[in-house]
């Protein structure tokens, strides 16, 4: 497998015409490239699956006529690659002036703890199954690749809900509650433990097996150092500046400094234990 990829390499860098010294050089563009596209697409997917969770749960409980009804924006680059204008388009404050606080704290839940939670324990667990499997192929190592950036995705969109954003006084962990009818400081420590089994989860068990199938390849040795120094920082910064509040944006910090490189060593004390 290693000469076949090898060959597809060497056939297209040949075939524009570089030599090795800029082979050496173009290589590492190639893997960054491959990387920003799949930061592009995990996003995307892991972003409009959190959305839709939203709004199928409100229409499901008769909150909304049309799931597919988000608040789509305007089409500018931010929102084509990053999806920045784009909301479940749920009214919230009908829903608890109806005194349906249950229903409001399950709608805000169905995108960080249902959706992302839940997607990325599937993909954990495809992963596992792809990784089983006696013969490494084209196709389950392109899974592999993708389904890792997702269950990556989701991971670390769970933890920039829980507990970075879990104290504000806006967004999915205060609407979830406020619909309970109780301080966000009583589900902090509840949310916060999810989101520390599940990134503990992925970085101790999931990540490391994905990582000693690509570490055959060329930059495979870099591949879940990569992964997990792409996304984590990805996820801190969503509060840094202040905008959910002083316990956030500390939060975030701590999250970027010490958690960060927390989980990278982690990760290789792991693939040491193999």
């Amino acid at each position: 497998m290693q000469a076949y990829f090898d060959i597809i390499r060497n056939g297209m860098l040949n075939l524009i015409g570089t030599g090795k010294a800029t082979q050496q050089i173009a290589l590492p563009y190639i893997y960054g490239l491959a990387i920003f596209l799949s930061v592009i697409l995990a996003h995307a997917i892991d972003f409009f699956l959190h959305e839709f969770a939203h709004s199928f749960t409100a229409w499901a409980l008769g909150w909304k006529d049309n799931p597919f009804a988000l608040n789509y924006g305007k089409p500018t680059i931010d929102n084509i690659l990053m999806q920045q204008q784009i909301d479940e388009n749920v009214r919230y404050a009908s829903i608890f002036a109806a005194h349906s606080g249950i229903q409001g704290a399950l709608i805000a839940a169905a995108g960080p703890l249902i959706a992302n939670g839940g997607g990325s324990i599937i993909c954990g667990h495809v992963l596992r199954a792809i990784g089983k499997q006696p013969l490494q192929t084209v196709w389950s190592l392109t899974g592999m690749w993708l389904f890792t950036w997702l269950a990556a995705f989701n991971v670390f969109n769970v933890w920039s809900y829980a507990p970075l954003r879990a104290l504000s006084s806006h967004g999915d962990m205060a609407l979830i509650a406020e619909g309970l009818g109780v301080p966000n400081w009583l589900i902090f420590p509840i949310v916060t433990g999810f989101a520390f089994w599940l990134a503990h989860w992925y970085v101790q068990n999931i990540l490391p097996n994905v990582h000693e199938h690509f570490s055959h390849f060329r930059f495979g040795a870099a591949f879940g150092g990569t992964v997990l120094g792409t996304t984590i920082p990805f996820f801190s910064i969503v509060g840094m500046t202040g905008n959910y509040g002083l316990p956030s944006a500390l939060m975030c910090i701590a999250s970027l400094f010490l958690f960060t490189p927390a989980m990278l060593a982690m990760f290789y004390l792991s693939l040491g234990r193999r």
